[in-house]
């Protein structure tokens, strides 16, 4: 199936200053006729940040317009600047500067998505939960998705992972009570009640992220004989694949090396790096 683009990149569609923008492309829209985004992936906005944008705008005005598209009735949607349009709706303003772009659905929240990344305006939850939306409700590839969001695919893959996670630890990961790679390191352990105490340890006792991913190597094996060489061995693969690798060693020193995958797509890139 052929796919449609955004080909002219996010500097085109979200200039840098309101300066760049072509008389044609611009013009101020009443705020009343703006809609807030159907599916906006940055789900918390705090009010501390609020209120620090809303300080700006009414000292410095508006730096950098925001994207929307037609909506039913005369109305439009804003794609891009959500943080801005709630700002300027605190602050009481009757209209704001927008640009008015025609896109579907799949790219105006591919935009979105881009232009909250690019400013780090997305917690990991948060990214994770809109790269998956790409995945299932768009039907992108892992390929797709990296390439969109300017990131590698493993990079997108450990993403995703984090959405493993018990519901606790998620929204642990989203208050910033933990670290992106704390997360990734209680991902270690399989079953969601040791990870829930790998959390309360990390709370607990301070633990870096080395003392996470040693704890959770610990917890995964402790059924059956911890071998220094086995380990080794699993930290070897996983670096070499992307993803989480579990070496079983049996009598004779036979036994079996068990891969993790986040969907056929990401088997695919597996294989790819097992055949080079």
């Amino acid at each position: 199936m052929e796919r449609r683009v955004l080909g002219k990149g996010l500097d085109a569609l979200i200039p840098k200053k309101i300066g760049d923008v072509l008389p044609k492309e611009f013009t101020y829209l009443p705020i009343n006729k703006i809609n807030p985004a159907k599916n906006q992936p940055r789900q918390d906005l705090e009010k501390k940040e609020l209120d620090e944008l809303a300080r700006s705008i009414k000292e410095q005005g508006f730096i950098q317009p925001i994207v929307v598209r037609k909506a039913a009735g005369g109305r439009y949607e804003i794609v891009a600047g959500e943080r801005r349009y709630q700002a300027s709706k605190f602050l009481g303003l009757k209209e704001l500067p927008t640009i008015i772009k025609e896109l579907d659905d799949k790219e105006a929240f591919i935009l979105a998505i881009v232009e909250n990344l690019q400013r780090k305006d997305l917690n990991p939850i948060e990214e994770a939960q809109a790269l998956k939306h790409l995945v299932d409700e768009f039907d992108f590839s892992l390929e797709e998705v990296a390439q969109f969001v300017g990131k590698d695919k493993s990079t997108v893959v450990n993403s995703l992972r984090l959405l493993r996670l018990s519901p606790k630890i998620q929204q642990a990961v989203k208050e910033g009570v933990i670290s992106r790679t704390q997360a990734r390191a209680i991902l270690g352990a399989d079953k969601l009640q040791d990870q829930e105490k790998l959390f309360q340890q990390i709370l607990n006792e301070k633990l870096s992220v080395r003392e996470v991913e040693k704890k959770a190597r610990l917890v995964s094996r402790k059924k059956r004989a911890i071998d220094p060489f086995i380990v080794e061995m699993e930290e070897k693969i996983q670096k070499l694949l992307g993803t989480k690798v579990k070496v079983f060693n049996r009598r004779n020193n036979r036994g079996r090396i068990v891969i993790e995958y986040y969907n056929l797509d990401d088997l695919e890139r597996v294989l790819a790096r097992i055949k080079r």
